[in-house]
């Protein structure tokens, strides 16, 4: 068995987060960096794990840059993206920049002539990433990964399902229930008796307004996390545990605002209609 290193000092003197709307303690870029000084570099690179996923939407709009968009506080920029593009025809190339998965997707879409869409593009990433944490990732960020990856797609299969969406095309990540998702097609998602909150997921689903829905489940994901690290006081895994936290009571913070049921539906429409948009032109 692995002995864990343990933060006792940081870990104690964390505050405490909550959904109570305020503005959390400091920014999950602000605790990255606090962070960087004090964890064991090999428990840090856990830390940029998770951040990969800012990388993940940056890497989109520097491949299809047809919208402007600010960029996210990734591990990594465009000048990053920028000299592994020049790396693929390098004379010596160098080693990678950025992990494989990331590096993969750049080949299969740099200089491609078919019309991209962003949405192929991110799917693409969020499936490499899925597979990326597989391998790397510590007990925790694993189990949660999993977690979110079937929280999602649930959450993808249903409305894909009511607005008469191809509903695999929006499963992501191998998961058991990502499996049992696809065998099983349709409006009423079959119930997955290994899927714990399968129910629980359904029912908020149900719900008309958008915030009340992700409220919803992020206060699932909150209690999910409680769970995995209840017996995991100081270790990697309870920071880990509190910076997905941290980046829920974030979001919450700025959508909590008056204008956050708003930006909810904008974000909703706004996938629901490039998914649309790409069902109708693959069945023209």
């Amino acid at each position: 068995m692995i002995t864990k290193r343990q933060y006792h000092c940081l870990i104690s003197g964390l505050p405490n987060l909550s959904f109570d709307g305020e503005k959390p303690w400091t920014s999950p870029a602000e605790f990255r960096e606090m962070l960087a000084g004090e964890l064991h570099p090999d428990d840090y690179a856990q830390v940029e794990l998770v951040f990969l996923k800012e990388d993940n939407i940056n890497l989109s709009y520097y491949l299809l840059p047809d919208e402007e968009e600010p960029q996210r506080p990734g591990v990594f920029n465009n000048t990053d993206f920028k000299e592994q593009e020049e790396n693929f025809s390098a004379i010596l190339p160098s080693d990678d920049i950025l992990p494989l998965y990331m590096v993969n997707v750049m080949r299969e879409n740099l200089g491609d002539e078919t019309k991209k869409r962003r949405l192929d593009i991110q799917n693409a990433l969020s499936d490499g990433y899925f597979e990326h944490i597989m391998e790397r990732g510590c007990s925790f960020l694993k189990e949660y990964t999993r977690f979110d990856y079937d929280l999602n797609n649930l959450i993808s299969f249903i409305k894909a399902g009511r607005h008469d969406l191809n509903q695999e095309d929006f499963i992501r990540g191998m998961t058991e229930h990502a499996g049992h998702l696809a065998a099983n097609p349709g409006k009423s998602p079959v119930k997955d008796p290994e899927f714990e909150y399968f129910d629980e997921i359904m029912s908020y689903s149900e719900s008309r307004s958008f915030s009340d829905q992700e409220l919803k489940f992020d206060k699932l994901r909150w209690r999910v996390i409680d769970h995995m690290i209840f017996f995991e006081n100081f270790s990697i895994d309870s920071i880990m545990g509190y910076l997905q936290k941290l980046l829920i009571a974030d979001r919450w913070s700025e959508l909590r605002k008056e204008s956050g049921e708003k930006r909810l539906r904008e974000i909703i429409t706004a996938t629901v209609e490039e998914a649309e948009e790409k069902y109708t032109d693959i069945n023209k």
